[in-house]
């Protein structure tokens, strides 16, 4: 018997790690953002990535959040 509930654990964490999949943005919205990000240019103090997590946040359907301040530099 506690094989059997051990293989019914493993499925359900599995089936668990699928749906979290998901929940990730479109590749569409990806595409769109890297695209947008590859025309700017950045210091590489993790610009980028915030540019490109806030998007996403903006393009994906989801509960509307606080949005992280990107910060202009100025080039010269």
């Amino acid at each position: 018997m506690p094989l059997h509930y051990l293989t019914l654990v493993v499925i359900a964490v599995l089936f668990s790690l699928s749906s979290a999949v998901t929940e990730a943005a479109p590749r569409w919205v990806e595409d769109a953002c890297f695209s947008k990000a590859s025309k700017r240019s950045f210091n590489g103090r993790g610009e980028r990535e915030q540019f490109i997590a806030n998007c996403i946040a903006d393009l994906s359907a989801s509960t509307p959040k606080e949005r992280r301040k990107y910060k202009r530099r100025y080039r010269y």
